[in-house]
């Protein structure tokens, strides 16, 4: 199952102001009017802040900024900065991909996190470290997006997200924001830190352990850090709510949930479903497969005779089949009385594990000439060793005839299967297993340059090169089509147990068929043989170059005009090697996947000119003007320009106007241009040929499947017709259809209210700011049934424009081959989407002296006022704003009191309350589901105490143990039966400390 669908402010400027440390909600009010270094020191050196590449001795960004410090979000409980990054303070509620989205197919492949701002998709944030964009990582063909897991942690100093477009600014992805890690550059001596959270579950424990160190000459500045962090595996059986995925339907309106779901004839209660996404049936396991049976025993809720393919083990069972009964009779498809439960699937993990290993080392030497040059130099080293645990329905074709299979069973004809390597099938079995994807993820990036004065006026010059390289090892463990045949042939081996005809490969022979191998426990030498760990390799590498150049032009009343110019290269290049077996198809009921290779460069020259006015004059306390460009030529599609304007405005003192507009870009990803075709299979009910005998000779589809020459009898199901067949779909990149950049406009408006206080009733500071953004021409995928369904529905067909422009991506077997017209879909990248999403960003922050000790409130809330989308040019925008994954409200308040060397904690995460009854068709006053959720809150509380060198924090996260809500199935992808919502807190009541120590 795939999910890549849209995923998911101001800077106070404390942290630089002298201010006490701003928490993760915590946003800035602004500018001219806020406190800063500059504003009692004329000597303080200027700053450069995220979106703009001007140097300022005050923050005077008409862009809204969100400042986050490291102490605080220690103080919140956060063990690393992906877990920060990825917190409802940063996303508003933006559904991310995290470590609950194991068995998903996802960008960056499984392990990575991400991080996606305003919903927009991971793809469309830009990622900095200290100023420069970090590349891409993760494994498999899909690598489109920064992995989170390779930042440090220990030294960080602040983050800087900018919730508004920047590529003017930053190039390509910066179309939600950017995010902009700083690391501490003072630092000096020996630091120890480490952190500890434990879920109370008693699984799930997070541990980090780091080394910060740091040396400050009069002309040598170095520092560094060494990190481990581990994860432990946080299962499905560590939480009762996960242990029974039901319907969760009523049996009428207004009954309790749950009535309505079906029964488990066992038990009573209502069926289990664990292994279905969204608690639709699922699949079945504990069960096998024969012919159809007349007369035999039938099990609890069947008659007691009956017709059934369908039987589960049950020894006290007699008839014509003893030992098992029968399920659902008459051969249905239905599950409701066949097993879906097994011990298995909750050995699984519902937060995956990982280990993580990080090395950072930074430098500066000032050189002392070329205008007192500064060389620099930065290296990142990480290591990710991920694991998922997983289930997995094993499907055992058993020869007919075959030894291995029990005399009770010999009636059984299933005639050849997908399996059988051209065999007749006597018995298939419905067995399960566990087994584990793994991930080995090297992460380098090494870069330095050289800065300096330039003999004019106050102008510098910046030069830089660097490089970011991947290497990623992922293996799977999966059934290999042929091992499963070359197990299946068995000669008895004179000692009781049976030997494979075909000993190559050490072949290890099939079990024999038993309640054991049916309720699966499956002898693991077995195992080892059909489902090997095989691997696969990925390599992603990035070059840069650039030169940036910065200094004042002339003076206006409102000080200097300032003017930065400069050019960069970039070059990227992918080589995603799958395992061989995956390559050849022969991974049973799992996708095929080709080799990508691909390579892009671009060269850009951009330039920012900020305009001080006014300064202190009369109802202009501040007046400045901000514009920004940049050109871009891709290798890829070709050229582009985009502009930025913005501009900041203070009538008196205390109060400020902002406001920005702008375009943005995203160029395509090298995945999206060059991913080689991965094979998928829709069912036969996809192509709408199948059997349309049953439609009028006068509708669209009758007559597009005549024209296309496929027989009136296709799929009829007698014989001498021709057997319908599954649609084949080929996911591949869209380099060779002319895949061309995502565009974007984007503006904001806010105002800042800083009003001055009497000390004694502290600082106060708000800020409003409305945001919208419009991504047009994105990149996309129509998806196999909506690329056959729009072409046989065009009446104009192959020369249409309202679907029949897709038919160029759907070709039919002719009919003498292997598969008569059997369709294959194409469904490549191609520049359809649509998505705007508008709200506005509220952020207050109070600083109150209390007694001997000082308080601290910030409070940081989102509301959403339209989060839609649309495939084609031609769809309506569906708006998804306040349904589910899309809250309208979301918020977060952090409360600190500080007295003498105590901090006291208080934190609140709060996600609106989501309602889908409409967009599914729904009366909630008249319907037997749940398709809504409540406002959803989480507490947490810590206290942190410094003792001369050292400080000690300890806390409890959602200290009330707040469960996720829960709706019912059928339609969302769910966790048990809650939403798979990353604002959710899937892992519980968490206590967690954390130690540093300064030598």
């Amino acid at each position: 199952m795939s999910i890549k669908g849209l995923l998911g402010a101001t800077a106070l400027v404390g942290v630089l102001a002298g201010f006490p440390a701003i928490s993760a909600a915590q946003t800035a009010a602004a500018p001219a009017a806020a406190p800063d270094p500059a504003a009692d020191d004329p000597t303080a050196p200027e700053v450069v802040v995220t979106g703009s590449r001007i140097k300022h001795d005050t923050f005077n960004s008409a862009s809204p900024i969100t400042v986050v410090t490291r102490d605080d979000a220690t103080a919140a409980g956060f063990n690393s900065t992906s877990e920060l990054l990825q917190s409802t303070a940063i996303t508003a509620g933006a559904r991310q991909i995290d470590n609950t989205f194991a068995g998903f197919i996802t960008d960056g492949g499984p392990g990575a996190n991400t991080l996606s701002l305003r919903g927009l998709g991971a793809a469309r944030t830009l990622i900095l470290l200290n100023g420069r964009r970090l590349a891409p990582s993760g494994t498999s063909g899909s690598v489109v997006s920064a992995d989170l897991n390779v930042l440090p942690s220990a030294i960080v100093e602040r983050i800087e997200i900018l919730k508004d477009g920047a590529s003017s600014i930053y190039g390509s992805d910066a179309i939600a924001g950017v995010v902009n890690i700083i690391t501490d550059k003072r630092t000096k001596g020996l630091t120890l830190d480490g952190g500890v959270s434990v879920p109370t579950v008693g699984e799930g424990t997070t541990k980090r352990i780091a080394a910060i160190f740091g040396y400050n000459g009069d002309r040598l500045r170095i520092s560094g850090s060494a990190e481990y962090y581990k994860r432990d595996m946080l299962s499905f059986a560590a939480h009762d709510y996960l242990r029974c995925q039901t319907d969760y339907v009523r049996s009428a309106p207004g009954q309790p949930l749950d009535s309505g779901s079906t029964i488990d004839p066992r038990t009573g209660k209502a069926k289990c479903y664990p292994t279905g996404p969204t608690g639709d049936s699922g699949v079945t396991v504990n069960t096998i497969g024969t012919s159809t049976r007349a007369g035999a025993a039938g099990g609890p809720g069947n008659a007691a005779i009956g017709s059934f393919n369908r039987f589960r083990v049950n020894p006290g069972a007699g008839g014509s089949v003893p030992g098992f009964e029968g399920v659902n009779g008459g051969g249905s498809s239905g599950l409701g009385n066949r097993d879906t439960v097994n011990d298995n699937f909750f050995k699984r993990s519902l937060v995956s594990p990982t280990e993580n290993f990080s090395g950072y080392l930074q430098g500066e030497f000032d050189l002392h000439a070329l205008g007192d040059a500064t060389l620099y130099f930065d290296g990142l080293f990480t290591r990710r060793s991920s694991v998922q645990p997983a289930f997995f329905q094993a499907i055992l074709d058993y020869r007919l005839g075959s030894p291995l299979i029990p005399s009770v069973l010999a009636f059984s004809n299933l005639g050849v299967t997908d399996q059988s390597g051209g065999f007749p099938v006597g018995v298939r079995v419905f067995s399960s297993r566990n087994y584990q994807s793994r991930q080995t993820v090297d992460y380098m990036r090494f870069g330095g340059g050289i800065r300096g004065k330039l003999p004019l006026n106050d102008w510098t010059y910046d030069f830089y090169a660097g490089r970011s390289y991947t290497s990623g090892k992922y293996y799977l463990q999966q059934l290999i089509t042929s091992r499963l045949i070359q197990s299946q042939g068995v000669v008895a081996n004179g000692s009781g147990g049976y030997n494979c005809t075909d000993t190559s490969n050490g072949c290890v022979a099939a079990p024999a068929l038993t309640a054991d191998v049916i309720n699966g426990n499956i002898p693991q030498a077995y195992l080892n043989f059909v489902a090997p760990e095989v691997k696969g390799t990925t390599k992603f590498g990035e070059t840069t170059f650039s030169a940036q150049f910065g200094g004042s032009l002339f003076a206006l009343p409102g000080g200097n005009v300032g003017l930065a110019i400069g050019a960069e290269y970039r070059r990227q290049t992918i080589d995603d090697q799958p395992p061989i077996e995956q390559q050849t198809g022969q991974l049973y009921s799992y996708s095929t996947a080709g080799i990508t290779q691909g390579k892009d460069a671009v060269k850009e020259v951009f330039g920012e000119v900020e305009f001080p006015l006014l300064r202190d004059q009369s109802f202009f306390k501040t007046l400045t003007f901000n514009a920004s460009g940049r050109y871009t030529n891709y290798n890829s599609y070709g050229t582009g320009w985009t502009y930025k304007f913005g501009g900041v405005w203070s009538p008196v003192k205390g109060v400020l106007f902002r406001g920005t507009y702008g375009t943005s870009f995203r160029a395509p990803a090298l995945s999206e241009q060059f991913e080689a075709p991965t094979a998928g299979f829709l069912s036969t009910n996809t192509d709408p040929c199948y059997q349309y005998y049953n439609s009028a000779p006068t509708t669209t589809i009758y007559k597009n499947c005549q024209t296309a020459g496929v027989p009136l009898n296709y799929g009829r199901g007698n014989a001498g017709d021709p057997l319908a067949q599954s649609v084949q779909v080929l996911t591949t990149g869209g380099a060779g259809s002319g895949l061309a950049a995502e565009k974007s406009k984007n503006w904001t408006v806010g105002a800042v209210l800083q009003p001055s206080l009497p000390s004694s009733l502290g600082k106060f500071e708000f800020a409003v700011d409305y945001f919208n953004i419009t991504v047009n021409n994105g990149v996309a995928q129509y998806g196999g049934a909506s690329i056959i369904s729009s072409c046989y529905n065009d009446p104009l067909f192959t020369s249409g424009t309202n679907g029949g422009q897709l038919c160029q991506f759907v070709k039919r077997d002719p009919s003498t081959g292997t598969l008569p017209y059997r369709a294959t879909v194409t469904n490549a990248f191609v520049n359809i989407a649509t998505n705007k999403v508008r709200g506005l960003d509220f952020n207050l922050r109070y600083v109150l002296p209390i007694a001997t000790g000082s308080l601290r409130l910030n409070l940081g809330a989102t509301k959403y006022l339209e989060q839609s989308s649309k495939l084609r040019p031609t769809d309506p925008l569906n708006d998804a704003n306040g349904q589910i994954y899309f809250p309208k409200w979301t918020g977060t308040l952090d409360a600190y009191y500080s007295i003498s060397r105590v901090t006291l904690y208080y934190g609140l995460n709060w996600v609106g309350k989501m309602d889908s009854f409409a967009s599914v068709g729904e009366d909630p006053n008249n319907s037997i589901y749940q398709f809504a959720t409540p406002n959803y809150f989480t507490h947490s509380a810590s206290v942190r105490v410094a003792i001369d060198k050292f400080s000690f924090t300890v806390g409890v996260k959602n200290f009330t143990d707040k469960e996720p809500p829960q709706i019912s199935a059928y339609v969302f992808n769910r966790l048990g039966n809650s939403p798979l919502y990353s604002g959710f807190d899937f892992v519980g009541r968490t206590v967690f400390s954390n130690v540093t120590a300064k030598f």
